[in-house]
């Protein structure tokens, strides 16, 4: 082959070669960009997976902390839920389904007393065993072998009851348990020592207790309740409502008291439930309940049943109890007044004629014997009267009548009642009233001068030597006054074990067998009920041998303000006061300066005169009469020996005896100790305004001339109509006497009296139906009315009541006391002289009295 068919061939062939060298660098460039392209792709995976890679390894982070703080978290649960069961005071346990202990708190573990075999693992029939066979349940009676079966056939049944177990220390536990899903058992042992306590108490209590719930449900009752509701005691279980406990007692007759008429008891009962109305119900048996019923805070209701049948019928008992002494009361009250009558009626004669022999000449001892009759009689009608009080408070017949009176007049009138007395014994009696304090108060005046008389008389009586100091003062409170009165003696005292003894009735503080004084014992008796009536208090303070104090608070209506004390001008400025006691000037002091008088004030008459003789500038001298050394009488003689002139006033607790005194001339005034205060001030208040007055303030005089009265007076008993007749047979009267009612009826239109004393008990026709039959035939004739004077020996209030209603216009009681007696006649005499006329409308006869 030559060489261009070689170079021909090796050109075919270099072009072939190229051809495939091309198409190979194609099919590489092919494959490079395919292969570019999964790279690109490869890339993109690659890259997609790190992301994912990325995010799986962030997340798996997470999940691990997350995990770490969820274990943290239940760590945390567990120890705070392990920490909550361990804090619970209850027992709590776990038992998985073998019935073997998994986890107990300390609450739970302290039941077993530190039994060492008690902890995780043990089972539950080991545990039994050992609360049985150890002595830590009381088994109250049961065999520990038969407890342990008995408690283990309670834990193998499906539904498991509570079992409350008494441990041998007194605790009451009570175990409730509750089967898990998984089979296992959790318990609880809940203390209800109180709760058992409460239930015992409540079961220990002789009332009957039942508790509903908010439905009316019954809860519980005691077993005392279902004795009282025996015939219902069988629907007496936990569930069944109040509606059906009732008519199940309604249908087997349990009420009495529903009987007949069921359906509307029933309804009445079911109200009263729902109310919760205190109510009485008596059941078949006879017995009686008292039903009280109460809402609970939850809704419910929670009931007693108190037996009462020993009550109704000491209720009954009483009743009838009460009637008797209604009766007997009545009849006491009756006897009191009639026996008051029956004495009153002759002690009338008694005294009447002791005052018409006072009246006549006499020698001392007839005088003395005179005077004993009348001490006597009085103190007898002391006695009457203080029983017949007593009576009236027992029977709750005593009522208070309140007027206004004045406090401070009320004291004086006592004090000078007691007076005599106080005198005999040389006692000063002395009231220091509030100078600041009003007297006009609104109350029962009568009632309040008993509570009075009773304390100063007692001062009075157990005082020998010394002073009755009587201390008034008060404060307002709640529109009222608490007046606060005190009694101060200096006498025998109280021992302090006697105190409260001489408030009791009939009570003293001698005993019968060395008794110095005299009287009822019911005195303080009945002046601490009279205190009581009031609202107020009585209290005693004493010391023996050197006094007591006996004091009382009333609270009282005020009725106007006190009176300013006057001003005495430029004439008194300066006042010498002597007096030995100490507590009268003080008194006398404070009354003075209140009108802006300086006062000096001495203790007795020589240092009196060297007073004034040091010193003449005193305006007036208020000196007392009976003084140690000098009397009042005696320095006022002295003064005027001297030259000395002063007004001078004396102070006398017995100024009849100073005004026959030969120096009685020398003073203003002759005053009664102590001075009301008002006296005092009008007193002064002349002496500087006025010119010189007589010694002593004359009496009024005594009318020469008087009108004829024509008086009937009706009286049975002759005694009481010789003793009406002295008593006034100097009184100007023409006096005519019925023997009783009817008489008097028949000479009533016969002599036409001016003036008609009537007795109320007489035979026949009494003074009541006498009276009423007079204004009968007043009133029928035209004729004016003629004043009827009621006389009784009867004290109670209803029958002054009984007599006013009857017709009579005032009422005396007996025993008389002429000087009522003459002034009734009196009055009637100045009403028909300003009349000028008599009843029968003709001018009366004068006559010297």
């Amino acid at each position: 082959m030559d060489l261009a068919s070689r170079l021909a061939q090796e050109r075919r062939a270099r072009l072939a070669a190229e051809r495939l060298l091309e198409m190979k660098q194609e099919e590489l460039s092919a494959a490079n960009r395919k292969l570019g392209r999964h790279a690109e792709a490869l890339s993109a995976d690659l890259a997609e997976t790190r992301n994912e890679v990325e995010t799986i390894r962030k997340d798996h982070s997470r999940v691990l902390v997350d995990l770490g703080v969820a274990m943290t978290k239940a760590e945390v649960a567990e120890m705070r839920l392990w920490q909550a069961i361990e804090a619970v005071q209850d027992g709590f346990a776990l038992f998985d389904e073998n019935a073997r202990l998994i986890l107990a708190n300390r609450a739970y573990l302290q039941i077993f007393d530190g039994l060492a075999e008690i902890q995780e693992g043990v089972s539950y029939t080991g545990i039994i065993h050992a609360l049985a066979f150890e002595g830590t349940v009381d088994l109250q009676g049961e065999t520990p072998m038969d407890w342990c079966q008995r408690m283990i056939q309670r834990w193998q049944s499906q539904a498991t009851e509570p079992e409350v177990l008494r441990l041998w220390n007194g605790q009451f536990i009570k175990l409730v348990d509750q089967r898990t899903p998984q089979g296992g058992m959790v318990t609880l042992g809940v203390d209800v020592t109180d709760l058992m306590r409460l239930w015992a108490a409540v079961h220990s209590v002789p009332d009957g207790f039942i508790l509903y719930d908010q439905d009316d449900r019954l809860i519980t009752c005691n077993d005392t309740f279902r004795q009282y509701y025996a015939d219902t005691a069988p629907a007496l279980v936990p569930g069944a409502s109040f509606e059906e406990i009732l008519r199940f007692g309604l249908d087997r007759g349990q009420y009495a008291e529903a009987l007949g008429h069921e359906k509307e008891w029933l309804e009445a009962r079911l109200s009263h439930h729902r109310t919760g109305a205190e109510r009485e119900q008596q059941m078949s048996d006879g017995r009686w309940l008292r039903i009280l019923e109460h809402q609970t805070p939850d809704g419910g209701r929670v009931g007693l049943r108190v037996d009462i049948t020993q009550t109704k019928k000491n209720q009954a008992e009483l009743k009838d109890a009460k009637v008797r002494a209604e009766a007997a009361s009545r009849a006491k009250s009756s006897f009191l007044a009639n026996m008051s009558h029956e004495i009153r009626t002759p002690m009338n004669g008694v005294m009447g004629m002791a005052d018409l022999l006072g009246d006549t000449q006499l020698d001392d001892e007839q005088r003395l014997y005179v005077d004993t009759i009348r001490n006597s009689a009085e103190a007898l009608l002391v006695i009457i009267n203080d029983v017949l009080d007593y009576s009236k408070i027992e029977a709750g017949k005593m009522a208070l009548h309140a007027v206004t009176f004045d406090l401070e007049r009320c004291i004086h009138e006592i004090l000078m009642l007691l007076q005599p007395k106080a005198r005999e014994k040389g006692l000063a009696l002395l009231l220091d009233y509030d100078l600041f304090m009003p007297t006009q108060f609104v109350g029962d005046p009568g009632r309040i001068r008993q509570i009075l008389t009773n304390l100063i008389g007692n001062a009075v009586k157990f005082t020998e030597t010394g002073h009755v100091r009587v201390r008034v003062t008060g404060h307002k409170d709640d529109k009222k006054s608490n007046i606060h009165v005190l009694i101060e003696d200096t006498g025998i005292g109280i021992l302090p074990e006697m105190i409260e003894h001489i408030f009791g009735e009939f009570n003293q503080v001698e005993d019968d067998r060395n008794r110095k004084f005299e009287g009822t014992g019911l005195g303080l008796a009945i002046t601490r009920r009279l205190i009581d009536m009031m609202q107020g208090e009585l209290w005693c303070e004493s010391e023996p041998d050197k006094g007591t104090c006996f004091g009382f608070r009333l609270p009282l209506p005020e009725n106007g303000e006190l009176p300013a004390p006057p001003a005495i001008g430029e004439r008194i400025r300066r006042a010498l006061v002597a007096d030995d006691e100490q507590g009268h000037r003080c008194i006398l002091e404070k009354q003075l300066s209140l009108m802006g008088v300086e006062v000096t004030a001495v203790a007795d008459g020589p240092a009196a005169l060297a007073t004034i003789q040091a010193d003449q500038e005193f305006d007036i001298l208020l000196t007392d009469h009976r003084m140690p050394g000098m009397d009042g009488l005696e320095l006022a003689q002295a003064l005027e020996d001297t030259g000395i002139r002063l007004p001078m006033v004396l102070l006398s607790s017995n100024p009849g005896a100073a005004a026959n005194d030969p120096s009685k001339h020398l003073f203003k005034r002759i005053l009664q100790k102590p001075i009301p205060r008002e006296f005092l001030y009008a007193t002064l208040q002349d002496i500087a305004e006025t010119a010189p007055a007589p010694a002593v303030v004359p009496e009024p005089p005594v009318p020469t001339e008087q009108m004829v009265l024509r008086v009937l007076a009706a009286e049975d008993n002759k005694t009481n109509q010789l003793v009406f007749s002295k008593m006034v047979k100097a009184a100007g009267i023409e006096l005519t006497f019925a023997d009783n009612g009817a008489e008097a009826v028949d000479l009533f239109p016969k002599i036409r009296p001016d003036l008609i004393f009537m007795d109320i008990s007489m035979p026949g026709m009494d003074g009541m139906e006498a009276t009423r039959i007079i204004r009968h035939e007043e009133e029928a004739q035209g004729w004016p009315r003629t004043p009827v004077i009621a006389m009784t020996a009867h004290a109670l209030p209803e029958d002054r009541e009984k007599m006013i209603a009857a017709g009579a216009d005032h009422y005396l009681t007996k025993p008389l006391r002429k000087a009522e007696v003459l002034e009734q006649i009196d009055q009637r005499r100045e009403t028909l002289q300003e009349a000028g006329r008599t009843n029968t409308g003709l001018s009366s006869s004068l006559k010297s009295g």
